[in-house]
């Protein structure tokens, strides 16, 4: 007697990762409506002097010109994605759109883990070399403290500071985390700690978002733009064809069209944890 096989009609899809990155920051109401780039003024501190009282000419001494800077934050991120499915396989599958579900798996285990990748390098470049802390491994929760305090010394605030710490960084901050075997240090030590380390809001990701050595970002929400998309692979930059021209079956357009820059005058609010072997090199994003 011959036994039959049957398709599901529901996709096996790996589950949905979640960004780490844009339900934190914002764009600080900086618009790229109909404009790849946009210029940002700022200038530079004063420079105190000591008043003359004897001066009737020129008690606050030489005036300083004061002279606008630019930085131009011009959208570089721009990821596609092109895939054909063959009309017999929508046919022969008994899988509910399965297009939009194909284009749906594409969208959330592709695109939002590279998006998330490029956004932390873009805001782990703009730290300032004196914003970082060389991890001490035998106090992980002491070298965070310091990272955080770096970055409020350069002008974030409690209230504003977010941090991204690795999966194995957090797993090794619980492991060194002392309680007197009550039920209750136990609970807020293994499992409330990390929501806010050292009063900051953390987020764990996985170790590949971050370069090699690096444990742990620090940053002030304000001093970050993290554009919009004027593409999103979910929504405006998913397209479906059917038909398509000289091929049986449908294509779909997957575009992320998007960046994210860390605002010159603020990158003093930005500090890395990391190993001494781990790049010390700074560019201003």
């Amino acid at each position: 007697m011959a036994l039959g096989t049957r398709t599901a009609n529901i996709m096996d899809i790996p589950l949905f990762i979640s960004s780490v990155v844009a339900p934190y920051i914002g764009d600080n109401g900086y618009k790229w409506d109909g404009l790849n780039s946009v210029r940002v003024l700022s200038v530079a501190d004063g420079s105190l002097s000591n008043y003359d009282e004897t001066s009737a000419t020129n008690p606050f001494g030489s005036p300083s010109l004061v002279v606008p800077a630019e930085q131009v934050l011009t959208l570089a991120y721009n990821k596609s994605m092109l895939l054909r499915i063959q009309r017999t396989q929508i046919q022969d599958i008994p899988v509910s759109q399965f297009g939009k579900q194909v284009a749906l798996q594409q969208a959330n285990d592709v695109f939002v883990p590279a998006h998330d990748a490029y956004s932390l390098a873009k805001i782990y470049a703009a730290r300032p070399s004196g914003n970082i802390i060389q991890a001490d491994t035998a106090h992980w929760a002491l070298s965070f403290q310091k990272t955080v305090n770096i970055a409020r010394t350069g002008g974030a605030s409690l209230n504003s500071l977010v941090a991204w710490v690795s999966y194995t960084t957090a797993a090794a901050v619980r492991d060194q985390i002392n309680y007197n075997g009550a039920d209750l240090g136990y609970t807020n030590g293994q499992t409330g700690y990390l929501g806010k380390l050292a009063g900051v809001p953390t987020i764990e990701v996985p170790d590949s978002y971050f370069f090699a050595g690096v444990f742990a970002l620090v940053a002030d929400k304000r001093s970050i733009v993290n554009v919009t998309p004027k593409m999103d692979p979910k929504a405006g930059g998913l397209v479906i064809i059917d038909p398509v021209p000289s091929f049986s079956g449908i294509e779909i357009q997957l575009r992320d069209r998007s960046d994210t820059f860390v605002l010159n005058k603020k990158v003093g609010t930005v500090a890395s944890l990391e190993t001494s072997a781990s790049t010390t090199t700074s560019t201003t994003a």
